[in-house]
């Protein structure tokens, strides 16, 4: 498995929560929506992907932190492993690292 640091702010997290627990379900990365790129043809494309949370792997607070950060471990439908986490406090999730198969 191959570890790459992306360290990038996430445009969307899809989260449940249930029985006091936060449950990623999907995320958005990407440009925003403002953040167009042109391709070849001169149109433009926007570059953000939702992808779909399949299993939480596991789930943690690093609470020598402040504020406390909580963190996610994510099996995605693509077969990628995504780290995320998020600050209390702060809303806005990162995604960390992505270990990729290869």
């Amino acid at each position: 498995m191959n570890e790459v640091a992306i360290n990038e702010p996430l445009r969307r997290v899809y989260v449940l929560f249930e029985e006091g627990k936060i449950r990623p379900m999907a995320i958005e990365w990407g440009r925003q929506a403002s953040q167009k790129v042109k391709i070849s043809q001169g149109n433009s494309q926007e570059t953000s992907r939702q992808i779909r949370v399949v299993r939480v792997n596991s789930s943690w607070v690093d609470r020598s932190l402040r504020p406390h950060r909580h963190g996610f471990s994510l099996t995605m439908e693509t077969g990628e492993i995504f780290q995320v986490s998020y600050e209390e406090g702060n809303p806005v999730w990162r995604l960390e690292y992505v270990l990729t198969d290869g």
